[in-house]
């Protein structure tokens, strides 16, 4: 598994479009894609790992713990494309010190475009989202 470096300042001008950008910890990991961030389950925009009843599901979680462990700060950017979530969550791409983790699911073959939602999501033309299929 790939070690990451992980610093805890944050660059807010990473933030795009105008729905909620905000700082947060991690409080739990639910999933691969799926994390609760100060009390707010986010669910990550573009990005589907396994679910519990599925090959991988485990190292799609373990993943996304050591990137973005219980306990740190992190930067969450709200979809302005998906403002209304997706069964109670909040649809985000989020920044775990200096990588996108989002992007990073997808590198490292955890996780793959969730296509279905390229149209609507703020975050379709970014290169990672164009890189693996939107």
């Amino acid at each position: 598994m790939r070690s990451f470096v992980i610093t805890q300042t944050h660059d807010t001008s990473l933030c795009k479009g105008s729905a909620k950008c905000f700082i947060g910890t991690v409080k739990y990991i639910v999933d691969g894609d799926t994390l609760d961030i100060d009390g707010i389950r986010i669910r990550l925009a573009l990005t589907n790992t396994p679910e519990k009843d599925e090959n991988g599901f485990t190292e799609a979680k373990q993943f996304t713990a050591s990137l973005c462990p219980m306990g740190s700060s992190v930067l969450v950017d709200e979809d302005d494309g998906q403002t209304a979530g997706s069964y109670g969550r909040t649809i985000a791409v989020v920044y775990c010190g200096n990588y996108n983790l989002n992007e990073q699911i997808l590198e490292s073959g955890h996780g793959w475009i969730f296509t279905q939602y390229c149209k609507k999501s703020e975050f379709r033309s970014e290169d990672w989202a164009v890189k693996f299929g939107c």
